[in-house]
């Protein structure tokens, strides 16, 4: 046997025996994971306390719920607001918009991608019109590097707020990630036809033109749904 391996080998034996744990000490409590310590509230710590409490009596009091979380972010305890929107799904309360934002805005800062994505999904399916939840998805799913998903929502948002100059960069990155620049040119005049305003800046101008140069793609094609253009493209 090892070296590397006779300490803990040596250990998980007396572990066994109830003399030895009597020795040690810290054999059965060793086996688990130390719990995290609760969140420090500060000042806010009653007022957190008695919403607790309310809400194991009421979980789906809406307001109450809303105003729980809200104080937790402010306090930053961004594990808290997950958690609050997860417990308010889980009694079968229904949709919560408040709840869903600050879950997926909390989700995001803790670099939890699936947690965001999961709230940005719920957000969409209760408001699909939503711009900026679709935006929210396809980030969510861009950082998962789900980039044809991420596209489809992109496109979707762009639809509905096409003079929106955030929303058509996001998508012609994902476009230029999936090697789509026909996608890409449709997007920018179907922009510009949104807000002609834009049409003869010369960054706008600029990228039209090389986008032209180097696809075969008509000039005034008619802007290209994600899903659709993938479906026609399909072997």
């Amino acid at each position: 046997m090892s070296a590397s391996f006779r300490v803990p080998f040596r250990l998980a034996v007396l572990c066994l025996s109830s003399s030895a744990v009597a020795v040690l000490g810290a054999c059965s409590s060793g086996s688990k994971a130390p719990e995290e310590p609760e969140f420090d509230h500060g000042l806010k710590k009653p007022i957190v306390r008695k919403l607790r409490a309310e809400l194991k009596e009421t979980p789906c009091d809406k307001p109450k719920a809303q105003e729980h979380a809200q104080l937790l972010m402010t306090t930053g305890d961004l594990k808290g607001v997950t958690k609050a929107s997860d417990d308010y799904a889980a009694a079968g309360c229904g949709s919560n918009i408040v709840l869903l934002q600050l879950s997926y805005t909390a989700n995001a800062r803790l670099e939890q991608k699936e947690g965001a994505l999961k709230a940005a999904t719920a957000l969409v399916e209760a408001q699909p019109t939503n711009a900026s939840y679709r935006v929210w998805r396809g980030l969510s799913q861009e950082a998962l590097g789900q980039t044809e998903g991420a596209a489809a929502d992109y496109q979707k948002a762009f639809e509905l707020q096409p003079d929106q100059r955030p929303i058509l960069n996001a998508l012609l990155k994902a476009y230029e990630t999936l090697n789509r620049p026909c996608d890409a040119l449709a997007a920018y005049q179907r922009y510009v036809q949104a807000k002609p305003t834009e049409a003869n800046k010369s960054d706008v101008k600029e990228a039209m033109q090389v986008l032209a140069s180097k696809t075969t793609c008509p000039v005034d094609a008619a802007p290209v749904d994600a899903g659709a253009s993938e479906a026609a493209t399909a072997p």
